[in-house]
């Protein structure tokens, strides 16, 4: 199996695409990692189910967002605009490479974004399907979980004051949190973020690690048109989450089809 790395500029730097199997080709995947450090959490089990996905005849071009992965910049010189932008530029690099249709792979972080500019991919891109890894349903909820990891250090290094780190960066500083240097644009960006629309394409959404959906999912999709969604639970290890090396070999085919619309 083919795999290639590319740079491309995009609207603030040069951003790295992995690319699994050959173009060109008439349909292509295009994968929206995680963030942080849920994307290298996860890298691995992308990378078995994007070879899964190139062995099928699907090529799959994994983004690295700008300030993240491989791709030039800092984190903390980043936001979700730059980041759309930064899918946009993949997308349209594919279609210069004679792709005729995309199908969008969101893994937890990747699949907000996917969600929240829906309208904005789908008027720019071929997109032909979606699918969908264990959705981040709400930006905020994905800041307060992240902040949370910085008051746990805090407090492992025997600090027992409790500080509130999203004013403190509100007010203008940098956090180191986890390792990445966040501040007040970049998490207002993402806090900005929800999966309320509805979709418009076809849309295989995967609740993995579960066998039961949350009444948060079930209300955000309550209202969406029914032949533009399959929603599903599938039991596997919260690979995003576990530092150990994971194949879940029963998921591959699954997502195959979720892409295939």
């Amino acid at each position: 199996m083919n795999l290639s790395g590319h740079f491309i500029p995009s609207s603030a730097g040069r951003v790295l695409l992995t690319l699994s199997g050959t173009l060109p080709a008439r349909r292509a995947v295009l994968c929206l990692p995680p963030l942080f450090e849920e994307m290298n959490l996860a890298r691995a089990v992308m990378a078995k189910q994007a070879q899964y996905f190139a062995t099928q005849g699907l090529p799959v071009c994994t983004l690295d967002y700008y300030g993240t992965g491989d791709s030039e910049g800092d984190i903390n010189q980043a936001n979700t605009d730059i980041w759309l932008e930064d899918i946009l530029t993949a997308g349209q690099w594919l279609l210069s490479r004679d792709v005729e249709q995309i199908s969008l792979w969101g893994v937890r972080f990747g699949a907000l974004m996917q969600l929240h500019f829906q309208q904005q991919l789908h008027q720019a891109l071929p997109i032909n399907s979606q699918l969908l890894w264990k959705p981040v349903t709400s930006g905020k909820l994905l800041v307060s979980q992240f902040l949370r990891l910085k008051q746990a250090s805090s407090m492992m290094k025997g600090s027992a004051e409790k500080v509130d780190w999203r004013q403190r960066i509100k007010e203008g500083g940098t956090v180191e949190v986890a390792g990445y240097p966040v501040n007040e644009t970049l998490l207002a960006s993402i806090e900005q973020l929800k999966a309320e629309a509805d979709a418009q394409s076809p849309v295989t959404w995967l609740e993995l690690g579960t066998d039961k959906l949350t009444p948060v999912i079930e209300r955000i999709t309550a209202d969406w048109l029914e032949p533009n969604l399959k929603l599903q639970t599938f039991p596997c290890p919260a690979f995003w989450q576990n530092p150990e090396t994971f194949d879940v070999p029963d998921l591959y085919p699954v997502s195959l089809k979720g892409v295939q619309g």
